[in-house]
């Protein structure tokens, strides 16, 4: 980037200029102008919890969708930290289509991955899904680590 271009970013650069950013869903300009705000101050109140805020949105995430040619989910994760088979990161799914319920999970092995999960739409045209990344402990135990938007179809 020139030197102009570095300048005239830096003399822009607010804590609003970046909440703009994040509305708008650049989350790479917010951080950028957020760190040129705390370049020059690095006590700024307001920009400081706004790039915690930022970096909560830097962990793992899951998002899903029901294809109107297909009877799948196709679901897509990143940012998982692959961790040992004692504390596994699966793919969790919850189906709901009339009054029938499926559950079903696939295991992470990857920090960025994706799954195509099939479902049987010949009795139900129309259903819904939720989907979450779920660490599940050698003790039985499981905790939610990212929630997809729900997914419905039909």
């Amino acid at each position: 980037m020139s030197k102009v271009k570095a300048s005239r970013r830096a003399r822009l650069a607010s804590p609003t200029m970046a909440q703009i950013y994040m509305r708008q869903g650049h989350f790479h300009r917010a951080r950028e102008t957020l760190d040129a705000v705390l370049e020059g101050d690095p006590t700024a109140g307001a920009a400081l919890v706004l790039r915690r805020r930022l970096d909560l949105l830097d962990g793992p995430t899951i998002r899903g969708r029901a294809p109107q040619d297909t009877s799948c989910l196709e679901l897509r994760w990143t940012g998982v930290a692959v961790e040992s088979p004692a504390a596994a990161i699966h793919v969790l799914v919850v189906v709901f289509q009339g009054r029938g319920v499926y559950v079903t999970s696939r295991r992470c092995d990857a920090r960025d991955g994706q799954v195509r999960i099939d479902l049987d739409r010949r009795g139900e045209p129309t259903g819904a899904a939720s989907v979450a990344l779920v660490r599940l402990a050698g003790d039985g135990t499981t905790t939610p680590i990212a929630v997809a938007e729900p997914i419905t179809w039909g």
